[in-house]
């Protein structure tokens, strides 16, 4: 069965604060035969026990190049363990502070494993902007499409586009943005959407909705299997318009597709369609509206018939 999204939360801050205290315990004082045991039966327990206390070794590593504490004969009283361990929490995380953009070029994927484990696909023709610090973890989508498989943590995760904030709640989701559209679909766990004005909703597993200008759709259902199709060079389009349509073409292929007419952009298009097959799809679009494929030298152009 699997635990909310708050109980792993909490399972991994539990995991750190015991590793936290457990080395400032073997540090601290002499330890004895007994104490030794309980630690080393701790640290066998499983390989996240192990995992927590090596990024204690790992910092403390990093401080005692700044200054080398002398060894200490007294165990340290509860409040003080307890004020090391949150300041040694803190330091951990300040380490993993990061600001740095990423994007991808047209016709690339590209697959980003960040600090704290998240997973990101980054499509074709995509930017996105990291911004971690110790309190927060950050993605701002500035343009095209990403999917989120989000690592467990205390700090709450925000994905921000086009105005609108996603809070993730243990979960991977999709998220889209096109000229100020933002498309939201959750695989697994829950999302939620917040814009200004207090305007909120929360999307369950197998559930989609948009949000531009200021106003959400209201939730629909999606197959969880169907979301990020994309990254098995599957465009799914239910009833997007045929500008939407050409933009997502835009970004997989170099290419330049355009509509000759910007009232074409009202057409709406459903179906599943292969990105690696842009003449197919074309073809497949003159057929399913009444419009035209025109080539020219540099580009194509979708006309009215």
């Amino acid at each position: 069965m699997k635990q909310p999204a708050d109980s792993t939360a909490g399972e991994t801050e539990r995991l750190a604060e015991e590793a936290a205290t457990w080395f400032v315990r073997m540090r601290a004082a002499p330890v004895d035969e007994r104490e030794q045991g309980h630690f080393q039966r701790w640290l066998a327990a499983s390989d996240q026990h192990r995992r927590e206390y090596g990024n204690f070794e790992k910092l403390w590593g990093a401080l005692d190049g700044i200054s080398r504490p002398r060894p200490r004969k007294k165990r340290l009283a509860g409040g003080a363990l307890a004020v090391v361990a949150a300041l040694a929490l803190g330091l951990m995380y300040a380490s993993q502070a990061v600001d740095r953009p990423e994007n991808s070029e047209i016709g690339e994927v590209r697959h980003l494993v960040l600090d704290d484990g998240t997973q990101v696909e980054l499509d074709a023709a995509s930017e996105l902007r990291i911004d971690y610090t110790p309190w927060r973890r950050r993605i701002e989508l500035r343009r095209g499409q990403a999917l989120f498989k989000v690592a467990p943590g205390w700090r709450p995760f925000e994905v921000a586009a086009a105005g609108g904030t996603l809070r993730d709640i243990g979960t991977t989701f999709n998220v889209l943005e096109d000229q100020g559209r933002v498309s939201v679909a959750v695989a697994e766990g829950a999302v939620e959407i917040h814009l200004a004005g207090g305007r909120k909703r929360r999307l369950g597993s197998g559930e989609a909705a948009t949000y531009q200008a200021g106003e959400i759709t209201p939730s629909r259902g999606v197959s969880p299997l169907n979301v990020g199709a994309w990254q098995q060079e599957r465009w799914i389009f239910e009833g997007a318009s045929l500008g939407e349509v050409v933009r997502q073409i835009n970004r997989q292929h170099a290419r330049p597709l355009s509509l000759a007419d910007p009232a074409l952009e009202n057409y709406h298009v459903s179906g599943v369609f292969s990105r690696r097959d842009r003449a197919g799809l074309l073809k497949a679009l003159a057929v399913l509206l009444p419009i035209r494929v025109e080539e020219k030298a540099e580009s194509t152009q979708l006309r009215r018939r």
